[in-house]
């Protein structure tokens, strides 16, 4: 994926390097200077930095897969030997259980995930578009619930700016993704 200075002053702002009052006073004047042609956006490539960030998660998750893996196998050899004094007879001894935590609803989930993996070209966009009107009424109202909904909002509205003031007025297919994005969540005025 590519990214431009526009792209990555918003993404500072999203990651709190910049406040809201510098980041849209920077990008006033970025736009400013490319619209007046005083300016050329430039665009670097940003793919591997975010295979590299997927790869890293998805070491971390096998790696306590097999942590729990070898837990469970540990435990379970434990139980099976009946225990090191003998064959006495033993009364079953019931551990207490912790109640297990809900599972995160699919609404907040989908949020959630997608705001976290900060990918936003059109194969993403369209993917979560698609989930979402999936969604249940409840679910995708709990999902504007969340803590990560006016994230998600902020960070779509700002993307369709960039966008805009990338396309310069011009037909743009990813500008028409993003928008339809905005429709699907009823986002207003980010068209």
């Amino acid at each position: 994926m590519k990214s431009s200075q526009v792209r990555e002053l918003a993404r500072r702002y999203a990651a709190g390097q910049l406040n809201q009052e510098s980041y849209r006073s920077q990008r006033r004047a970025l736009i400013d200077a490319v619209t007046g042609g005083q300016q050329t956006l430039v665009y670097k490539e940003t793919q591997a930095a975010n295979s590299l960030r997927r790869g890293g998660a998805k070491l971390l998750a096998l790696a306590v897969v097999a942590v729990v893996a070898i837990g469970i196998a540990v435990s379970l050899a434990l139980k099976g030997s009946g225990g090191a004094h003998g064959n006495a007879a033993k009364a079953p001894v019931s551990a207490p259980t912790a109640p297990a935590a809900p599972a995160p609803s699919p609404g907040p989930a989908l949020v959630h995930t997608f705001v976290e993996a900060n990918d936003w070209n059109d194969g993403s966009l369209d993917t979560f578009t698609h989930r979402w009107i999936s969604l249940p009424t409840d679910e995708q109202s709990k999902a504007r619930d969340s803590l990560m909904y006016p994230r998600l909002v902020s960070e779509l509205r700002d993307q369709i700016t960039s966008e805009k003031a990338v396309s310069g007025g011009g037909v743009d297919p990813h500008l028409a993704t993003l928008q339809k994005m905005a429709k699907a969540l009823g986002v207003t005025g980010a068209s």
